[in-house]
């Protein structure tokens, strides 16, 4: 037990300097780019800060790896199941783990030079293989090194950090959640949520520099828009929640005052987007037409909904990979074997609904585990799937619509695209959800979705091509109001 906290916090230290750091190096490297002339330079004039927390990151994934099997739960796990450590396991876990942490600062170096490196050629010229390259590799090597850790790992999977009293964990809170109750505990659900929103606010940052020669146009809309977004998605679960069971809920009951406490569990993402988009359009209303901010003057609200608003499916796909470690948005049951293309550890978690092993037949079977086992069944992994079209209609309605189709593209119709898509996706895939997930609430308001994004990209389409070209007087009224306030401004 000694060796094992020795080995795992001494780990945790150098994981965590060496992510801190390598961003503080970053930021050091843009803040003094012009000392350099090429990219060449940058790399040997930066390779001591680069390699600080690089080998830190490193060292300490490797620790705690080494960690995880002196673990007394892991110890435990494997002498009451019988189960024996393979070398050829261990030495895919050591070897793609290195080899991931390799990929994984390749990306971010490569996604940093893209973003910010922008006076060298390199980005021109090789930047997007090498992107690209990076990606490929982090998810290869993600795969065989999860491989050699899935036989190994306690089922359901860990969904919770716990910071307290007894030392930084990761955690079930559905098998030991009430052992942690003197610390904090934060779900991995909500994490990989944060993280998403950043990472698209991030790339959204971005796009618009290039747009509008500006940074931070949208921080203060994210700022904005993101709590809303929370709060939306909380009252959207609530209000479905009661639609469908009413005062019966077991989650409310008697206790009403359940509705405010998220550490409870449930938010509906369909709330979230909606939310989100309604606060961070009225944000940036207020700072361009009521404000009169300067820096705002030439901002297109249209065509920053364009490139903000087909995002958030991107920051969803996300989202979803906290699902699946919630063990939420699974599907009816269907033969493990049409699924044995995935990760081992992602199916032997598809086994479990909220953290227990889902029976379909209650009163008819009495070991539930005998029959998923004896039929090769696990649940349809919906939150995959979503996954999967998130990212599909994200790059769709970007790369296709906004980019390819530029010159006959209508200011606005992606946010109906958006729409669209996700109320389309959640309306094929709402109904395969198993009864304990399933909100027939949530199918309705997807039609809605779906039937609110036709109507808005017929808007923006008409708009486009029959008011602008002939004139109709709103369109004039709001020339007219636009050049009154560019000369007051003047």
């Amino acid at each position: 037990m000694v060796l094992y906290n020795i080995v795992y916090y001494f780990g945790i230290v150098l994981f965590l300097f060496g992510l801190v750091s390598l961003f503080y190096f970053l930021y050091l490297i843009k803040k003094r780019e012009s000392e350099c002339k090429s990219f060449k330079e940058v790399v040997i004039k930066n390779k001591i800060k680069l390699s600080i927390p690089f080998l830190s990151f490193l060292i300490g994934f490797v620790l705690l790896n080494v960690a995880f099997y002196l673990d007394p739960v892991t110890s435990e796990h494997l002498a009451d199941n019988n189960i024996e450590i393979l070398w050829y396991h261990q030495a895919m876990v050591y070897i793609f783990g290195v080899l991931f942490v390799i990929s994984l600062f390749s990306f971010i170096f490569a996604l940093f030079t893209k973003l910010y490196l922008e006076q060298y050629p390199l980005k021109k010229k090789t930047n997007n293989i090498w992107l690209a390259s990076s990606i490929i590799s982090l998810l290869i090597t993600f795969y065989f090194y999860g491989e050699g850790n899935a036989p190994y790992l306690v089922y359901p999977l860990a969904n919770a950090l716990y910071i307290g009293a007894q030392g930084i964990k990761i955690i079930n809170v559905y098998r030991f959640g009430s052992a942690f109750d003197d610390g904090l505990v934060i779900y991995l659900y909500a994490i990989f949520i944060l993280f998403g929103a950043c990472l698209v606010a991030y790339v959204c940052d971005y796009k618009l520099y290039k747009e509008y020669g500006k940074h931070d146009l949208i921080t203060n809309t994210f700022l904005v828009a993101f709590p809303c977004g929370v709060i939306g998605a909380r009252i959207w679960y609530v209000v479905i929640n009661l639609i469908d069971y009413g005062t019966r809920s077991d989650f409310y009951g008697d206790k009403w005052v359940n509705i405010f406490n998220m550490r409870l569990g449930g938010l509906a993402i369909m709330g979230g987007a909606v939310f989100g988009i309604i606060a961070g359009v009225s944000q940036v209303l207020i700072v361009k037409y009521g404000l009169k901010r300067e820096r705002y003057k030439n901002f297109s609200l249209l065509k920053a909904a364009d490139i903000i608003v087909p995002a958030i499916l991107f920051a969803q796909a996300i989202g979803r990979i906290g699902n699946f470690f919630n063990n939420e948005v699974f599907g009816f049951p269907v033969d493990r074997s049409l699924w044995e293309w995935l990760p081992n550890w992602i199916t032997n978690n598809m086994y479990y609904q909220h953290g227990d092993i889902y029976n379909p037949y209650p009163n008819e079977i009495t070991d539930p585990m005998e029959f998923w086992l004896d039929q090769g069944a696990i649940e349809l992994p919906l939150f995959f799937i979503e996954f999967c079209t998130n990212l599909i209609g994200y790059f769709v309605l970007e790369y296709l619509f906004r980019r390819a189709f530029k010159k006959h593209h209508s200011d606005g119709s992606l946010v109906g695209g958006y729409l669209i898509w996700y109320g389309l996706t959640r309306v094929v895939l709402e109904p395969m959800r198993n009864s304990s997930d399933m909100y027939n609430s949530s199918i309705v308001t997807a039609y809605i979705m779906f039937g609110a994004g036709v109507l808005l990209v017929a808007f923006f389409i008409f708009n486009n091509y029959y008011v602008k070209r002939n004139k109709i007087w709103w369109y004039k009224s709001l020339e007219n109001n636009k050049e009154s306030i560019e000369v007051k401004n003047d």
